[in-house]
């Protein structure tokens, strides 16, 4: 354990009556500390830390966190967030500014060292087989390790591995977890679990916080080949199944030689080489006046036989009746699905559905509640700091570290301002911080990175919001 102290700045307005009393009472303190316990809580909606004189009632508020004390309100939220127990005491105060003393006891936390050995057995099996090379093998152990996946979860995970039809999947960005400080489960081990048992998940948040990313990662970590398909309200069957088509293939086949060929036959040619081309000629002739219809193979039915991870993109974008006219057959249990064209397709027993999906935004259509009670549905937030997102996408190599920090900053104090209601949440645009750094990074020199993040955040935010985002840029971004 080791011991924290952090002196604090608590301002007290008109709206906070009982801290007038603990001015009051500061004014005749003749010890170090004011006997009474502050407690401290997060008032999301208006965007402050507040205090609270020995209880969290309304009533006992004496203010909130004054302004400008960065490392102060990070070491709050981390307290409150992670349930750290700790101690708060006034020691005094200028005008209606109060002094505290803040102090818990910090758990030190040894470096993660990522014993493989662990999985002896099981990674000789795995390479013995060449399911995965080693390399790839001891990426995916480290990756689990690093979303705190228990060892039990990560040998039940490499039980799985086997040959696929495809080779592994291997996203452009490996999901970084957003809040790995946390002592609950992380978000991408909960995915992982409801893939040992079998379960269809919903991944569902706002645009741009990882959903498909952290799929495509649990892809990665069962070395399991990945689909996408992207619903939206005018699909058919066609583009979920597959489309029919004609078989011209005998035709194209057909040549000017072997009709020549064939000439001869007719006209009494005893040459056996010409036998064999005019029959060749005379079966592709009758083959190609008939009319085949064949069946595409749609990603869907490779899924299905193969096994793999399935990712239903945007699934609530779908007409409910035709999304649950496959969805409900593939989640309830029965181990086969009809498809036209094909009858019925045994359900490979490694098939792992996943659906990601925006809740209320345009488009959307509402699903039915049948289906929906086939799913699990795990929510995706947005993360309080995106610094190691931005690294992992951009590369930490190629910018200043001011640029990343500055960028991290105004995401912050964009996401206060949605909490507060000042604007919309079209400016968490995480994607939009990516480009703009990577735009900046591209050509050293050509562009600033406050002109770029107003070109692929600011300018796409509803117009009503783009002065006061604009205001907050020129606050925050020098770069």
């Amino acid at each position: 354990m080791d011991l924290k102290h952090l002196t604090i700045e608590i301002k007290k307005t008109a709206a906070y009556k009982k801290g007038t009393e603990m001015l009051m009472l500061l004014d005749t303190l003749k010890e170090a500390y004011l006997p009474v316990p502050i407690r401290i809580a997060e008032n999301e909606k208006l965007g402050k830390i507040e205090f609270f004189a020995e209880e969290l009632k309304k009533e006992n508020g004496i203010g909130f966190l004054a302004a400008e004390q960065e490392n102060a309100e990070a070491a709050i939220k981390n307290l409150l967030s992670e349930e750290i127990p700790y101690q708060l005491f006034l020691k005094g105060h200028k005008g209606n500014v109060m002094k505290a003393e803040l102090s818990w006891e910090e758990v030190v936390k040894a470096e993660m060292e990522v014993d493989t050995e662990v999985f002896a057995d099981l990674k000789k099996h795995i390479l013995d087989h060449h399911f995965c090379t080693e390399e790839e093998l001891e990426r995916n152990i480290r990756v689990m390790k690093a979303h705190r996946c228990n060892d039990e979860m990560i040998r039940q995970v490499l039980s799985t591995y086997r040959h696929y039809d495809r080779p592994a999947n291997v996203p452009g960005t490996i999901y970084v977890d957003p809040d790995p400080e946390s002592k609950k489960a992380s978000l991408f081990s909960d995915c992982l679990l409801n893939t040992l048992i079998g379960a269809a998940t919903i991944y569902e948040g706002d645009k741009s916080v990882g959903k498909n990313m952290c799929a495509e990662t649990v892809a990665m970590v069962r070395n399991q080949p990945y689909y996408m398909i992207s619903f939206n309200r005018s699909m058919t069957a066609d583009d979920v199944y597959g489309s029919k088509s004609t078989d011209n293939s005998a035709s194209r086949m057909l040549t000017p030689e072997m009709a020549e060929c064939y000439l001869e036959v007719m006209n009494g040619t005893v040459n056996p080489e010409a036998y064999k081309a005019a029959a060749e000629f005379e079966y592709l002739r009758a083959k190609a006046a008939s009319v085949a219809i064949v069946q595409e193979q749609s990603c869907l039915v490779e899924w299905l036989r193969n096994g793999g991870v399935m990712c239903f993109n945007e699934m609530n974008m779908a007409e409910a009746n035709f999304f649950s006219s496959f969805a409900n057959q593939i989640t309830d249990g029965s181990g086969f699905l009809d498809i036209p064209g094909y009858g019925r397709i045994t359900i490979n027993p490694d098939c792992i559905l996943i659906g990601t999906q925006n809740a209320d935004y345009t488009g959307v259509c509402e699903q039915n509640d049948a289906t929906l009670s086939r799913f699990g549905c795990i929510q995706f937030n947005y993360p309080k700091s995106i610094e190691k997102q931005l690294k992992a996408v951009v590369g930490e190599d190629r910018l200043d570290q001011r640029y990343f920090s500055q960028t991290d900053q105004f995401y912050q104090s964009l996401l206060a301002a949605v909490h507060n209601g000042q604007v919309e949440n079209s400016c968490l645009n995480i994607r939009g911080f990516c480009r703009a750094l990577n735009a900046t990074a591209q050509v050293p020199g050509a562009t600033t990175l406050a002109d770029q993040i107003r070109i692929h955040v600011i300018n796409t935010c509803p117009i009503d919001d783009r002065i006061a985002l604009t205001a907050q840029l020129n606050e925050k971004i020098t770069l």
